[in-house]
């Protein structure tokens, strides 16, 4: 965990780095909190995304912070701590700053409940929990720039996935801009 200087509110508190063991992952993320000062409404006791609780709730994020967050290559995750109950809730903000959904749709999740957080989250085939929406939207911010390639997901210790798919809701969003990319280097071709 890098801390941003807080003597200026730039948006963003904290740049981490995913690390799976000791093992760093080379995976970066952007890191938001706030103290929980809105009321938070059960949404779904598990998501068929990441097998983590749904909440529905809003946070207030400025424009110019969105704007902001738009011009990284890596994810931001908005984090909010009720201190009272000792619990931590995350909201994924890559879909939103690529305007592929609005803020209001996508749901803040339960991570953390007495201390324990749910990173890993074990399905009957695959892994899910904060790892797994980590992988996929970093895969997403690879897909905006038009590049197929992600991380493995065996070095975040994901079981169930693998970096040769390409995963629905996730590549057909950003095929367009994939497409953009292989046509732009076809030319180069001859050299390969």
């Amino acid at each position: 965990m890098h801390k941003i200087d807080g003597s200026k509110d730039v948006g963003i508190d904290m740049i981490c780095e995913w690390v799976n063991g000791e093992k760093p992952t080379q995976i970066m993320f952007g890191v938001q909190v706030k103290t929980l000062n809105i009321k938070l409404t059960p949404r779904r006791e598990k998501s068929k995304r990441n097998f983590l609780e749904e909440y529905e709730g809003n946070v207030s994020i400025k424009q110019t912070t969105l704007g902001y967050w738009k011009g990284f290559d890596f994810p931001v995750f908005v984090f909010l701590v009720d201190l009272k109950n000792s619990k931590i809730y995350f909201k994924r903000y890559t879909s939103i700053v690529h305007s592929l959904i609005k803020h209001t749709k996508e749901p803040f999740y339960l991570v953390t409940e007495n201390g324990k957080f749910q990173a890993y989250v074990q399905g009957k085939e695959h892994t899910f929990g904060f790892c797994r929406d980590l992988f996929f939207d970093h895969l997403r911010c690879q897909h905006n720039k038009g590049i197929l390639s992600g991380i493995d997901p065996n070095d975040l210790d994901l079981r169930g996935w693998t970096k040769e798919a390409l995963y629905k809701g996730v590549f057909d969003q950003y095929k367009d801009k994939i497409r953009a990319t292989y046509r732009r280097y076809q030319k180069w071709s001859k050299f390969f």
